[in-house]
């Protein structure tokens, strides 16, 4: 990119701060800043209020700003500017209906490329979502999926270190990239620099805020070719990253809860409205065509048989004591607790204290044993 459009972009960003709905596809269109702000006038007014008003007094002073203009970005902290006209701005993002003018990022600005899927859910997750969560990411990023998240706590988090474990990964930040919040996954997110990258539309510094969630999820689900909402309660966030999804005309895969599951809620309310269910990790390489093989050494492993099938189907979609599993099976302390803990080890079953829930991750390949 040349001094003259670097300064051009760099006053637009200066003027437009976080209003930039609309801006993006008026730049991809029109081919620069400049050209986008003297855009004709039937063509400003279809953009939002607000967008408007910017870029008329961006008109009335740019001479006198572009002459001023001196931002450079970070690059001390190592984040790179990339606007929308740069041939390092992610194509499917390009493509949605209303994509960011401009990207700033920190780690490996080439992950952005590849094919990408969305894994986001709850802040409060159940053990079992958070599991279910690291194993998405873990096998989608293992299949050269690039796995996009929000770095929140809960399930975000859970798919971003399934990722960093055996690919990479991309945090998309309601902040700048050199603010990455909650400050429970700072280290987390050094992690993400070191294995993909942190990604924001907002400039170095700014800080976190409520109202800039919503637009970020729009990048989250326009990176990928599709969005897997693990847990959701009513309302949610997670709810907003499947609507953009959908208005994006991009898939959204929903993992069923129980309707006993308050934060399994908007999941359910996804499914009865079309969303496509993942009943199972199997189905994964239905879905997504580089998965060629999902888990083989799970899947090869003995199936639980006996007093063990008994348990797991005991225990069904509750979370039941140590307690409640004696009086529902009969079994003796002495035979029962051998057997939880194996299941434990072999992965079928979590434990939270002294209660039990069926691993989420291996409920298919359960079901056909018992």
């Amino acid at each position: 990119m040349d001094t003259a459009t670097r300064i051009e972009y760099t006053t637009l960003l200066s003027w437009v701060g976080d209003s930039t709905e609309g801006l993006g596809a008026l730049i991809a269109e029109s081919g620069s800043p400049a050209a986008a702000i003297f855009a004709q006038p039937e063509r400003l007014a279809e953009l939002p209020s607000r967008t408007q008003q910017v870029l008329h007094r961006a008109r009335s002073h740019w001479p006198r700003v572009c002459s001023s203009a001196s931002w450079s970005g970070d690059p001390e902290q190592g984040s790179q500017f990339i606007p929308i006209t740069d041939t390092r701005y992610p194509p499917a993002l390009r493509a949605i209906p209303d994509p960011p003018p401009w990207l700033f990022c920190r780690g490996d600005v080439a992950c952005l490329q590849g094919p990408a899927v969305a894994v986001v859910g709850s802040r409060r997750a159940s053990r079992g979502g958070l599991e279910v969560a690291r194993r998405l990411g873990e096998t989608l990023a293992g299949a050269g999926y690039m796995v996009c998240s929000g770095l929140a706590l809960g399930i975000d988090g859970s798919a971003h270190v399934g990722a960093l474990d055996t690919g990479r990964t991309v945090a998309v930040l309601a902040s700048g990239v050199d603010r990455p919040s909650p400050q429970r996954h700072r280290a987390l997110a050094r992690r993400i620099i070191g294995g993909g990258c942190l990604l924001s539309e907002l400039p170095p510094g700014t800080a976190p805020a409520k109202h800039r969630f919503p637009r970020r999820n729009r990048i989250i689900s326009g990176l990928c070719e599709a969005t897997i909402i693990v847990e959701a309660a009513l309302p949610s966030g997670s709810l907003h990253t499947a609507t953009a999804a959908l208005e994006q005309g991009r898939d959204v895969y929903v993992v069923p809860w129980s309707l006993l599951h308050p934060e399994g809620a908007g999941c359910l309310r996804l499914l009865r409205d079309g969303a496509m269910p993942i009943t199972s990790l199997d189905e994964l390489q239905d879905w997504f065509p580089r998965i060629e093989s999902i888990d083989s050494q799970r899947l090869d492993r003995p199936q639980p048989g006996g007093a063990a099938a008994q348990l797991l189907e005991l225990l069904g979609d509750a979370m039941l004591s140590l307690d409640e599993l004696q009086r529902a099976s009969g079994l003796a302390p002495g035979s029962l607790l051998p057997l939880l803990g194996q299941l434990e080890v072999d992965g079928w079953i979590l434990r939270d204290a002294d209660r039990y829930e069926k691993n989420p991750a291996t409920v298919s390949t359960t079901a056909r044993s018992c």
